[in-house]
């Protein structure tokens, strides 16, 4: 599934990620570990969490890093697929106008 800027990114249950140091760490639900997240990556991890639409994320990252929306949206689709092929990430879909699904 490719995410789409009215895609709706959720960590997926059982992963975490924390700060150590300069680093960003997060661990899947198996606790492998994806390294090295820099402050832009680790926002956008933080963001993820089913509530808000990739271009949401992408205009808060662009507000907090004072850049344009434009190639923060591409950069966070591309990041979010990522996320998603290494099993750390799930995409809602919500109907057009209808809050995001919940996690039951």
């Amino acid at each position: 599934m490719s995410f789409q800027e009215g895609s709706v990114p959720r960590r997926r249950a059982g992963t975490s990620g924390e700060g150590f140091g300069a680093d960003f760490l997060v661990l899947d639900a198996e606790g492998r570990t994806l390294r090295g997240l820099n402050p832009t990556a680790a926002r956008i991890w933080a963001l993820c969490d089913g509530q808000r639409t990739a271009r949401a994320v992408a205009e808060q990252v662009a507000s907090e890093f004072s850049t344009d929306v434009g190639p923060v949206l591409t950069d966070t689709l591309r990041f979010l697929e990522e996320l998603q092929r290494r099993g750390l990430l799930d995409e809602v879909r919500a109907p057009a106008g209808a809050a995001p699904l919940e996690e039951t």
